[in-house]
């Protein structure tokens, strides 16, 4: 349904509980967990690989198979690539060799991108089909001087090519461009300075085409002085603390100055900060996966909240903390710290499935090289119209509902209704 229009359900996505509600609150819908469905990035490779759906991205081709660009990266994470797997049913995945990059003689799934230069460390792939039928990605290109968000285009999502110099919309980190800049003998001014900053994030981005305004979306952590009274020394960025930023772009090249559009509130616990927001529509509403991070000693765990939107600018979080369980910190377990959403779920008819990366780490552990903690894809699963409920406690409640009109002979209530 295009998002200007009216929904035909009544959602409680607002924090505020409907008027004349009583003895209720809010609570996440079930989540149906189905395991691991994508593990080790190479099948004919000796050693063990991480693979993660974080800020990667799900593309429904024209055939309607789909495709997933993901990374990948070793145990000790010494270097990282892109990698591309297909699927028909989003649960069984084919790693095809393409022909791009070869490992010990065999080929392999990985993406090798024309004119990047040095390609030890790519991460974190957003691809967009454009307008004009053309395919782009944006992808984070680390090197010793810092890090930078590349584009990078294709005809057909397989070949890939960035320009010559290669573009880049935003940084890592604006001193290391400095020191670049200086070493080409260019004197920053203050404009200059300011425009670097504007342009500073971290690599924790999601970028979209709103093809119902006309424009490109990226949404991405915003980092601010640390509060003295919230700072958590254990957090590997403890003088900054994260909010949530959307920028805009008519071209998805030159983008608007950074807008906070998610913050801490007096609601939520006082160590929480925001990772990443991932944003798909469903009817008239936005819903963000929201990284729900908890920066305190004994937690730097990491969760996938929900929040909604009208606009993308203000946002409703009705329950605080993980829609997604994550399971119990014992052996096996393959997401007891973390799970982090890629860019869109998969529209199953009557469900939705999203694969989530996991993992056994806590935010602030540095990447082992133990073979029974490799982080993985697992798959989640649940109702397509249930996200959020009312839920009363041993006492009954009640509530009024928004006005309607009956366009036809029954009313559907999806509930568990127990009394």
């Amino acid at each position: 349904m295009p998002c200007h229009q009216t929904s035909r359900r009544q959602f409680f996505f607002s924090e505020a509980l409907p008027e004349g509600a009583h003895n209720l609150h809010t609570v996440y819908a079930p989540v149906e967990k189905l395991g691991v469905v994508l593990t080790d990035a190479e099948p004919a490779s000796a050693r063990p690989c991480a693979v993660s759906t974080f800020c990667s991205s799900l593309i429904r081709l024209d055939d309607g198979r789909l495709r997933l660009y993901y990374t990948a990266y070793p145990l000790g994470l010494s270097q990282a690539w892109i990698a591309v797997a297909e699927s028909d049913d989003g649960l069984h995945w084919d790693r095809r060799p393409l022909g791009q990059v070869q490992v010990a003689g065999s080929d392999t799934n990985r993406l090798y991108v024309q004119g990047l230069g040095d390609q030890g460390f790519l991460t974190q792939p957003q691809v967009l089909r454009l307008p004009d039928g053309r395919w782009r990605m944006y992808l984070w290109h680390h090197q010793t001087s810092g890090y930078r968000y590349v584009v990078a285009h294709s005809p057909d999502g397989l070949r890939w090519q960035v320009d010559n110099p290669p573009r880049y919309v935003v940084i890592g980190h604006y001193s290391a461009i400095l020191a670049e800049a200086r070493l080409d003998g260019w004197a920053p001014t203050t404009a200059s300075l300011w425009q670097l900053k504007a342009g500073r994030t971290n690599d924790a981005c999601y970028v979209y085409y709103n093809d119902q305004l006309g424009r490109y979306e990226y949404y991405a952590q915003w980092m601010v002085p640390a509060h003295p009274d919230r700072r958590v020394d254990v957090d590997n960025c403890p003088g900054s603390h994260r909010y949530i930023q959307r920028r805009l772009s008519a071209d998805g090249l030159a983008w608007s100055a950074p807008e906070l559009v998610i913050r801490r509130d007096a609601r939520d616990p006082w160590d929480l900060q925001f990772y990443h927001l991932a944003v798909q529509w469903h009817e008239d509403w936005m819903i963000g996966s929201l990284g729900h991070y908890r920066v305190e000693e004994g937690q730097q765990t990491q969760d996938l909240e929900l929040a909604f939107s009208r606009d993308g600018r203000r946002w409703e979080r009705p329950v605080r903390g993980g829609f997604i369980p994550r399971a119990a910190d014992v052996p096996g377990a393959h997401d007891p710290a973390g799970i982090y959403p890629p860019n869109a779920w998969i529209d199953q008819g009557q469900t939705w499935l999203c694969l989530y990366g996991s993992t056994h780490l806590r935010h602030n552990q540095p990447v082992g090289t133990d073979p029974t903690q490799v982080p993985a894809i697992m798959a989640a699963r649940w109702r397509k119209q249930r996200f959020v409920g009312l839920s009363a406690g041993p006492v009954t409640g009640g509530f009024l509902s928004d006005v309607f009109y009956p366009q036809s002979p029954q009313i559907t209530v999806d509930a568990d209704v127990r009394g």
